[in-house]
């Protein structure tokens, strides 16, 4: 599970459309998010849900117009998402689609964003630059990626997709999940564990590895035991040829320090870096 060689913005990036006069309306009741205060040009990471509560897809969502919508996916295909998502139109006059051609990298300054382009909102004051046609000038996508393990903001692989609960990748720290909202796929077992708890059984760390080559294809993760421990997500070479990586793991598990095994590979668990990156982006 290599995802640098599968997600690039170098490469041209499908988008899903939503549009019509009911694109709105189907936005709110199928994603976990709030989309009613959203204006036009403003955007949210947001998700599609199962009805079993796991995330099927997470996504960044902008309002490009009142009725039109469009989501940059986190990982999943959208053609593959398309035949799926399309069952739930029902009676609603909404058109979903497919777009080629798109391409982003995160903004590498606070300037303007240039023509054509649309800003996406990151958590911690990052925005990404989404064009369609012409590549966006940006950050290396390697230093996007550590930036996001580092904010705890998770690329979900093929392993991952389907598998793995809102709080257990804290949405809602991220602003990705709104817990006032109407209904939605999975809304019911996400307030349940809101609000009577027990969703905290698996969190989000940053782990590092000696080698990063070593990781091109660890997914599942185990104990010293043997025992299941949880999924890794991301992983990005660091200069020193070393690995740093995002997973999600058990609880009783994350502790700093801690020693996981990806294959024959030994994973260290890193102090978390997310909280220490939010407070300082409040006071700046």
């Amino acid at each position: 599970m290599f995802l640098e060689r599968r997600v690039s913005p170098s490469a041209p990036t499908e988008l899903i459309e939503l549009s019509g006069p009911d694109a709105a309306a189907f936005a709110q009741a199928q994603f976990c998010n709030d989309i009613a205060a959203l204006t036009p040009g403003a955007s949210q990471l947001n998700a599609w849900l199962n009805p079993q509560g796991r995330v099927r897809r997470l996504f960044h969502l902008l309002r490009a117009e009142e009725d039109r919508f469009l989501l940059l996916l986190r990982g999943g295909g959208a053609a593959s998402l398309l035949p799926t998502l399309r069952m739930f139109v029902l009676r609603l006059k909404v058109r979903l689609q497919v777009l080629s051609g798109w391409h982003w990298a995160e903004a590498a300054t606070d300037a303007a964003p240039p023509d054509g382009a649309w800003p996406l909102a990151l958590p911690g004051g990052r925005r990404l630059l989404l064009r369609e046609g012409a590549a966006v000038e940006g950050l290396p996508f390697a230093q996007t990626l550590a930036r996001d393990i580092d904010a705890g903001l998770p690329w979900l692989p093929a392993p991952a997709l389907e598998q793995l609960l809102p709080s257990w990748m804290e949405f809602a720290r991220l602003g990705a999940l709104s817990h006032h909202k109407g209904c939605y796929p999975g809304q019911e077992i996400v307030a349940r564990l809101h609000f009577r708890g027990g969703g905290d059984k698996r969190v989000p760390v940053r782990l590092a590895a000696a080698d990063h080559a070593a990781l091109h294809e660890v997914s599942a993760l185990r104990d010293a035991a043997g025992g299941e421990a949880g999924l890794l997500l991301q992983q990005v070479k660091m200069p020193d040829g070393s690995g740093l990586a995002l997973a999600v793991v058990r609880r009783e598990l994350a502790e700093t320090g801690s020693v996981l095994q990806g294959g024959e590979t030994a994973l260290q668990v890193l102090p978390a870096t997310w909280n220490a990156t939010a407070a300082a982006s409040e006071t700046t």
